[in-house]
């Protein structure tokens, strides 16, 4: 039913669907005068949607791979690659992100990248996607991870421009429960908390 939703709001135009996100573009790019911090590796984007983050990536020295679980997410990605001359150097696959392992999917990995998919899962969907992540990346790779981030008590019951209490988010800690463990983690500073987002780079211990 999930991937009906998806499948359905990329045919017409998902929300979030537009340009690579600003916190990877910052650390791809930070700074003239000092080193990125995230250097060009081995890339995996766990939720591609239509591949703007992994494009980007690929224009930017990585050798990237997308994964999404909508076919129709996937066909946007390679067309819009295909567009851009890049559709020979980026891999899009279909895949479980809550499943132990993706075929065709080889790790490890530099730089893992998740914007919404893991606190749109259930408990159990995170806890296996987490383990995903910890097996995909190799030690000292970095995970940038972006998610609705709030206490539900302080959610409005309902809102057209940010989480509610009707979505997924990740209550605060959750990202150290579930990540903790394997991997050390920073909060960046953007977005602010008052926007009931976080975004975290997580390095693999």
């Amino acid at each position: 039913m999930k991937r009906a939703i998806y499948d359905l709001l990329y045919r017409i135009g998902a929300p979030w669907d537009g340009p690579p996100r600003p916190e990877l573009v910052t650390l791809v790019e930070s700074g003239v005068l000092t080193p990125a911090r995230l250097a060009p590796g081995r890339a995996i984007d766990l939720g591609c949607g239509t591949g703007a983050n992994v494009r980007y990536l690929t224009r930017h020295g990585f050798d990237a791979t997308g994964v999404d679980f909508s076919p129709v997410a996937l066909r946007v990605a390679r067309k819009r690659a295909n567009a851009e001359g890049a559709d020979g150097s980026i891999r899009f696959l279909e895949g479980d992100l809550s499943a132990s392992e993706i075929p065709g999917v080889e790790g490890p990995f530099d730089l893992l990248v998740d914007y919404s998919t893991l606190d749109d899962l259930d408990p159990t969907g995170r806890r296996a996607m987490a383990n995903l992540v910890a097996n995909l990346a190799r030690p000292g790779a970095a995970f940038l991870f972006w998610c609705f981030w709030a206490r539900r008590s302080d959610l409005p019951r309902m809102s057209l421009t940010g989480p509610s209490r009707m979505v997924p988010v990740m209550e605060p800690g959750e990202e150290t429960a579930l990540f903790g463990h394997d991997f050390s983690i920073e909060q960046l500073s953007t977005p602010a908390p008052s926007t009931h987002t976080a975004c975290f780079l997580m390095t693999r211990r």
